[in-house]
């Protein structure tokens, strides 16, 4: 099925809510992995956008740089969305999609994202991840709607 540009806009708004809804539910895996899936799915638009025969993998930074978002962006909005990239990608795999709650906690912790945090650190790196894919999403969506 090709995907149009556009829909990859949606899907991106529509898997941030997904995390969101999952985070509460407390399915921090899966929230996590949604996340990811959000932010890929708005660079996607913006490859599409430019090439709509692209598919690649699953790397985000790779998404990022092809995504040209560099330069459709102010520089203050692109150091916001790389600030929030490499915060995610600390937190984000892409077969987070297999991954139960138990094993991402060990996973964040061999990562050392446990130190710091009061209270359930699984939770609060689920919340922290999907507050950066909203950032990444809110001025991605913005700078969309602006082209």
């Amino acid at each position: 099925m090709r995907i149009e540009a556009a829909d990859y806009v949606i899907a991106a708004q529509e898997r941030l809510t997904n995390a969101s809804l999952l985070y509460e539910a407390a399915q921090y895996s899966f929230a996590l992995y949604a996340a990811g899936v959000a932010v890929e799915s708005l660079l996607r638009a913006y490859i599409v956008r430019l090439n709509p025969r692209f598919d690649t993998a699953h790397d985000l930074t790779m998404l990022l740089n092809a995504s040209n978002l560099r330069s459709i962006a102010a520089p203050a909005e692109y150091e916001k969305i790389s600030a929030a990239m490499s915060d995610l990608l600390r937190r984000w795999r892409n077969d987070l999609r297999y991954t139960s709650n138990s094993r991402l906690r060990r996973y964040l912790k061999r990562k050392k994202l446990d130190r710091g945090i009061r209270g359930d650190f699984l939770k609060e790196n689920c919340r922290f991840a999907i507050e950066t894919a909203a950032t990444i999403i809110r001025i991605g969506v913005a700078k969309w709607k602006q082209s």
